[in-house]
């Protein structure tokens, strides 16, 4: 493929919608929760004293522990109503 002289002058339609809407409304908000949670991250550390890094890893680290706990909760009760999870069958069942 070889690009003319005017490849540059020509004008486009214009971006998409959705790549309008993803550019004007969902990036902007994603930073600024991004930026959000690094002041509070940054607080936070001068606060207690702690470098930011711990505090991120033991917030991530409760949030992984929560997340098991609720996905336990739901199999427990999943398996109390009698369901079964696909192949949980003995060996050689059909499943």
């Amino acid at each position: 493929m070889t690009v003319g002289r005017d490849y540059m002058l020509r004008k486009g339609g214009g971006p998409s919608a959705p790549k309008l809407f993803l550019d004007t409304k969902v990036v902007p908000r994603l930073v600024d929760v991004a930026g959000g949670a690094e002041v509070a991250l940054d607080r936070a550390a001068r606060a207690t004293g702690v470098r930011p890094s711990l505090l991120l890893a033991g917030t991530m680290s409760g949030l992984a522990v929560a997340v098991v706990g609720i996905w336990r909760s739901f199999g427990a009760k999943r398996r109390a109503s009698g369901e079964r999870a696909v192949g949980a069958g003995a060996p050689g069942e059909p499943t």
